[in-house]
């Protein structure tokens, strides 16, 4: 039922998913103070090893308003409320409601959503009810995207790579959804009904020669770690191309459009080839193997999944080195606000490839195994900097630069906020690797500096956004 005389607009949801994300990540000092969002004792039987009140929080605080946003941003990226269609209208109307709902529920219910019998369960069935609207509206913009070539007049072959890019990427961020609440209902209700117990049996029995708890909870950790391997790289190709339509992919001509498009394909390609590898390692029983591996046991390599997802990063490298090349011909090399997103976008190459392809060579030192290596710490400093920072925050923010220019930021508030953000990045970046090298906790409260910063910049856009008009509605890109 709809407020009376109330209609969210594409400007209302931006300024109220970006709100709620900074109102719901300025809490984490307190959250974190009364149940530690890193405490063992509220892991799962089903599901150990997996720090559930972290995950649960920043499903709600960061990826339900980033997805949000990555959502609406494509709508109005490629034009999909300037159709007239039902489907688009069905899609507008998905994604504007949608999103308004979806924030404040799973944004709350992960505050509260400690463990699954904690206040009788409400916050975990509240936060469900925002997944399962964020799955609605990936559900619509499919719908949506495989009528737009005909509903658009430009046919299959007029839509450009980045629909493609887009299209594939939001199918397996579905899938993944779906993984993720196939491994939810096992985490909480266990293997139930006997069909489930079945299938679970059927799967690990030929690998493992047994069925028990064990073999549940490892299917079901398979299928968690599935589940986000599937999703936030997935978001993030997405993301690229967004920034590259955004940017202007489509009047590019010669070299950069080229290169771009080199990239692009290649991201298409591995897009399909993770979901897939990913569905066979997540609900099925495929063992990824460790690729270049050496040293005592083989234990220093590669796993094939972080080469396949670091192949869609290559091919974001090549979108990016052509966004640049067709920056500097038209002379917006200089932005403040492409400033902050290709510098969110070279820290992510550096923090996720860079330095996790250093830590899978080197696992003698930094490895988990019982007995663990000398550097398991370090490996474990790491593992929390690169999922939360380096693929939720820094994601997070180039969304939300696109959706401050598209909102009007411009002039002295633009290069206040870019300039913000691109200091509280940097400071994130050095002072973080310099907690995961040395472990020192005056690095983690330098680096914890550079958080405020990036959240002072936030808010900044958000009140310079406010100020302005609407500018950008439909398919208009940069400079």
């Amino acid at each position: 039922m709809k407020l009376k005389g109330f209609r969210p607009t594409p400007r209302f949801l931006l300024l109220w998913t970006i709100g709620w994300a900074l109102g719901l990540t300025a809490v984490i000092p307190l959250i974190n103070f009364v149940t530690p969002l890193l405490n063992p004792s509220y892991e799962n039987y089903w599901t150990p090893g997996v720090y559930w009140r972290l995950v649960l929080y920043w499903h709600g605080a960061i990826f339900m308003p980033l997805i949000t946003l990555a959502a609406c941003l494509l709508c109005l990226t490629f034009g999909f409320g300037n159709l007239r269609q039902f489907s688009a209208r069905l899609l507008t109307e998905s994604i504007l409601w949608g999103g308004l709902l979806a924030i404040p529920l799973a944004g709350v219910g992960g505050i509260f959503d400690i463990y699954d019998r904690f206040a009788y369960g409400v916050p975990l069935w509240i936060q469900i009810a925002g997944f399962l609207i964020g799955d609605e509206m990936a559900i619509a913009i499919i719908i949506e995207m495989l009528m737009y070539p005909r509903q658009s007049g430009k046919g299959y072959s007029g839509v450009g790579l980045p629909y493609y890019a887009a299209l594939f990427a939001v199918i397996g961020i579905l899938i993944a959804a779906a993984e993720g609440h196939i491994a939810g209902w096992i985490t909480w209700a266990g293997p139930w009904p006997s069909f489930v117990q079945g299938y679970i049996n059927s799967t690990m029995y030929p690998v493992l020669g047994y069925y028990n708890a064990t073999a549940v909870q490892m299917w079901t950790v398979n299928v968690v770690t599935s589940h986000s391997h599937t999703m936030l790289p997935l978001l993030m190709a997405g993301i690229v191309a967004v920034v590259a339509m955004a940017y202007g992919y489509e009047r590019m001509k010669g070299a950069p459009k080229f290169i771009a498009a080199l990239g692009l394909l290649i991201m298409i390609y591995m897009l399909i080839a993770v979901t897939w590898l990913y569905i066979a390692a997540g609900v099925g029983n495929y063992s990824i193997p460790t690729l270049f591996s050496f040293g005592p046991n083989d234990v220093n390599g590669i796993a094939m999944d972080d080469i396949m997802t670091g192949m869609i990063g290559w091919g974001a490298l090549f979108v990016l080195v052509a966004l640049l090349i067709y920056a500097r011909r038209e002379r917006f090399i200089r932005s403040p606000s492409f400033l902050a997103i290709v510098t969110a976008w070279v820290l992510i190459y550096l923090i996720v490839p860079g330095t996790g392809y250093y830590i899978e060579l080197n696992e003698v030192y930094y490895g988990f195994a019982a007995p663990p290596a000398p550097g398991w710490l370090n490996d474990f400093v790491y593992l929390r900097f690169h999922q939360d920072f380096g693929m939720f925050v820094l994601p997070a923010i180039v969304v939300a630069v696109i959706a401050f220019k598209y909102m009007g930021l411009s002039g002295k508030g633009e290069t206040r906020v870019a300039y913000t953000l691109v200091a509280g990045m940097l400071d994130v970046f050095v002072f973080g690797e310099a907690y995961f090298i040395t472990l020192s906790y005056i690095a983690l409260y330098l680096a914890l500096v550079g958080a405020a910063l990036i959240w002072a910049g936030l808010a900044l856009g958000l009140y310079y956004s406010y100020k302005s008009p609407y500018r950008i509605n439909c398919a208009t890109c940069y400079p």
